[in-house]
């Protein structure tokens, strides 16, 4: 079994050169493709007759590629003179996903059923996933961190849907031959730019044209929230997460979410930081700066907070003001689906932000996902 998976992976690789004009085109040869993505800067998918080419780049490295993907039809010849890159049949029948992210997003596009195999599995709570966990349909390789490399090759899944780190491989399963997407979705730097990826999901599953319907309704009703938050003249402080171990994980400036925050009509203390990723800073050197905040949002995990315990967890948390003010929201990520909805739907999220800093500005008051913690 490990020859035959070498065997697809060495088979796999052909050698070739894709270049791009400036009109929105791209050219192969004799070959003319469509720039399908706009927004998202560490994903181009162009599209070609016969094929279709996705390229990831290295979103700690300028100008290198962390991976290319070249999709072919199933249902059609194997082109000749395929470009450089990892070809993969579509549409997927059988995938290794990693995240619960990109899980909620395929069960989104109606391919629920091609997720064979997951890792984490005590973070899944789409119905679907669960039964299969039940029935043996879905099999748990185990932690993401060090899955079964036995699980998966007697599973042999067609793709595996993983996040890349920056200078970390992802161990053993890099020698076994299955093609390994790397999705880098996390580290784009605007929230419109994540949710473009559902692009790249629809043309793994088949269903290209759903995924681009759903980013379409994302866009519009994202940019609507926000042109409605940024008439608000006032722009309380915001700041998230708390001390965990002795370090406060923020979002850096350029990160999704802290544009997130500025679309919502926010300031955020760490606006003139340059990282994509996340900040790992002591309590010390966030009071410094962000102590006066109006408004802390704070994520757990299967823990209804209270200030109390927010105070037990670490008792400096009560010298920020938000915590005497009444500025501290919670969301519970063991009972709300946060991070099956949100990455490719970052609208749903901002109109929570919005509804909780500026309430009465939108018509829809809803608040999925945080609760005002007391």
């Amino acid at each position: 079994m490990k020859q035959l998976l070498f065997s697809f992976l060495l088979f796999s690789y052909l050698l070739g050169l894709q270049s791009c004009n400036n009109n929105g085109a791209a050219s192969i040869g004799n070959r003319d493709g469509d720039t399908i993505t706009t927004t998202a800067s560490l994903l181009s998918i162009v599209e070609y007759d016969e094929f279709t080419i996705a390229t990831i780049q290295d979103p700690w490295n300028k100008g290198a590629v962390i991976g290319r993907y070249i999709l072919v039809p199933d249902n059609t010849v194997r082109p000749d003179n395929l470009p450089q890159g990892i070809v993969i049949k579509t549409p997927v029948s059988s995938s290794l996903v990693y995240s619960s992210v990109h899980a909620g997003a395929i069960n989104e596009l109606g391919a629920i059923d091609r997720i064979s195999a997951i890792c984490d599995a005590q973070y899944y709570k789409l119905p679907k996933i669960t039964a299969g966990l039940e029935s043996g349909k879905v099999i748990d390789v185990g932690a993401s961190m060090s899955p079964s490399i036995e699980r998966i090759i007697d599973h042999e899944p067609q793709i595996i849907l993983t996040s890349p780190f920056q200078n970390a491989g992802h161990g053993a399963i890099e020698q076994l031959g299955i093609p390994i997407v790397e999705c880098a979705d996390y580290m784009e730097s605007s929230p419109l730019g994540r949710a473009e990826w559902i692009k790249l999901l629809g043309r793994l599953y088949g269903k290209a044209q759903v995924a681009d319907s759903i980013y379409n309704v994302v866009k519009l009703r994202y940019n609507s929230l926000r042109d409605s938050a940024l008439q608000c003249t006032n722009r309380p402080t915001v700041i998230s997460e708390m001390v965990t171990d002795g370090v406060w994980y923020l979002p850096g400036g350029r990160s999704y979410m802290a544009q997130i925050f500025y679309d919502a009509a926010a300031s955020y203390p760490w606006a003139d930081d340059t990282s994509t990723g996340s900040l790992q800073l002591d309590f010390a050197s966030v009071y410094d700066r962000a102590h006066d905040a109006d408004f802390w949002f704070i994520k757990t995990f299967n823990n209804d907070m209270t200030l109390a315990n927010l105070q037990e967890d670490y008792p400096l948390h009560a010298r920020m003001s938000a915590f005497s003010n009444g500025g501290v929201y919670a969301c519970n990520t063991a009972k709300t689906t946060f991070f099956e909805d949100f990455p490719f739907h970052p609208e749903l999220l901002l109109r929570d932000f919005i509804n909780i800093i500026h309430p009465g500005v939108l018509s829809d008051t809803t608040i999925n996902y945080y609760r005002q913690v007391k």
